[in-house]
This record gives C-alpha cells, structure tokens and sequence, in this order.
C-alpha cells in the first residue's frame, strides 16, 4: 500500500509541476504587460505549494493571520516543507543556502521563482544577499528568511542569527514572524525522523518516505505583533524569543496526531 501511494504521488507531482510550469511560462508574457512579471513567479509558486500539500496529505491549522505584503518574515526552520507551508498562504520568496541551486529538479524551480541563494559562511555574500533582500522590501515583495541557518529536529528553535535581519534594522521595518510544528499519525514514524530534515539525511530517501506516509499535519502560528528594533541582534534576540515562546517540541516516538482538529490544506 505503501508503495503505491508513492508511485500514485509521484505521479501527481509530476504532472502538476509540469501543468503549472507550462502555465507560469506561458502566462510570464501576459503578466509582464499588466506590470505583475516580478509577483508571477511566487503566486504560481503558492498555486503549486497548494497542490502539493493536498498530493501530500498534509493537514494544516493555522493561528493567527498572515503578515501583509512587502515585509520580512522569519520562521523556525524543520524541514523542506516550511516552504511549501508558507508559500501556500502568502506570495513570497525565500533564502536558501547556495546548495540548494543545485539540486536535480529542485534546485532549477527555486531559481524559477526567485529564491535567493546564500553562501552563509562568505560574508561578502551574506552582504550581497541582504541588499537583495533590501531591494526586494523596498519593491513591497515578502521575503522568508529562516534565521536559525538550517533545519532542526525539533527539539527546539536554535538562535537565531543576525546578519540576513540587517536589512529590516536598517530601513527600520517591522519584522513578523511565524512558529511552524508537524505531527505525524499513529503507527507513523514521529515528525521528528519522518517530516523533518536534518542532519546528514539525503533528500531523495526523505521525499520518498514523505510520499510513502498515510498524512501528517502542520500547525503554524502567524504571531499578531511585528518586531521592529534598529539592531539586528537585539532584533534577532526578540523575534527567537517570540518564534521560541510558542513552539512545542517535537519528541522522538510516536506523536498525537492533529487530524481530528484539522481538515487538508484548512486555513
């Protein structure tokens, strides 16, 4: 049963992204006359993160409302399917470590829709990519940054780093913030091991397993009050405070699963 839910899945997946690869290419012309080619990418790219969480199974309960357009939001960071989380619910674009790019599939649909790449241990590059970042606020355009600089277990949220919230300091904007957590189902491998990412674990036998489970669920916490502080780490320190104080833990073992309170894709 499992395997065909894999094939079945994939299956899916595969005649989705091509559907609205043709669209988002097709449509580009069309959006560029109305002044929209700079937003296309990443409303296709909600359109595609909406397919993919029904394909996936995943259930999702969402606290509070989505930050408007054009801000900075930062996020504790567990696995992949942060993105296809948040991008599901607000038209944004996303920084990912440079190896990302170049990832088979993957890394070719991040460049599509504009994500920017970041060497994270080059300072020079984390300078070029916070004027990006600069650029991209200045433009009104959401930018999703995961501050603790790689996913997580679940055991906690790490500190967050500073440098990439230069940005946000200096034009002196407020920052939202929002607090992602999984569950998987009984009789599944708890969300720690199963849906989050981290570690040395190789991508494709994670997807794959991803494809193989029966559904697991999402909660994700928009929180009602921006930060806003003219120092990036004081800003740092206040929003890790604020994404930590409503994060729940993700224990190894079996988890209580959400779906008695949640429907697919409900928001």
């Amino acid at each position: 049963m499992r395997n065909v839910r894999l094939i079945v899945r994939a299956t899916l997946l595969a005649l989705t992204t091509f559907v609205l690869w043709v669209v988002l290419m097709l449509g580009w012309p069309v959006a560029a006359l109305f002044g929209r080619a700079a937003v296309w990418p990443a409303h296709m790219t909600g359109v595609w993160s909406a397919c993919l969480t029904r394909i996936l199974g995943l259930r999702v309960e969402v606290v509070g409302d989505p930050p408007p357009r054009g801000v900075l939001l930062v996020a504790n960071h567990l696995s992949y399917v942060d993105i296809v989380l948040i991008a599901a619910r607000l038209p944004c674009s996303f920084v990912s470590k440079s190896e990302v790019a170049g990832w088979p599939v993957v890394g070719f649909l991040a460049r599509l829709v504009g994500t920017l790449f970041i060497e994270r241990d080059k300072r020079r590059d984390v300078r070029r990519v916070g004027d990006l970042i600069r650029a991209r606020l200045t433009a009104k355009r959401t930018v999703v940054v995961f501050p603790e600089g790689t996913s997580t277990n679940g055991e906690g949220v790490a500190p967050f780093r500073s440098s990439l919230l230069e940005p946000a300091a200096a034009l002196g904007i407020p920052v939202y913030h929002a607090t992602i957590r999984y569950e998987a189902p009984p009789g599944e491998t708890a969300a720690r091991d199963s849906v989050a990412w981290w570690g040395d674990t190789d991508f494709v036998p994670h997807f794959l397993g991803l494809l193989r489970m029966s559904g697991f669920s999402a909660r994700i916490v928009f929180g009602a009050d921006p930060v806003q502080e003219s120092d990036r780490k004081s800003l740092a320190r206040s929003l890790h405070s604020a994404v930590a104080s409503r994060f729940i833990p993700m224990p190894p073992g079996e988890d209580v699963c959400l779906t008695s309170r949640t429907s697919p894709a409900s928001s």
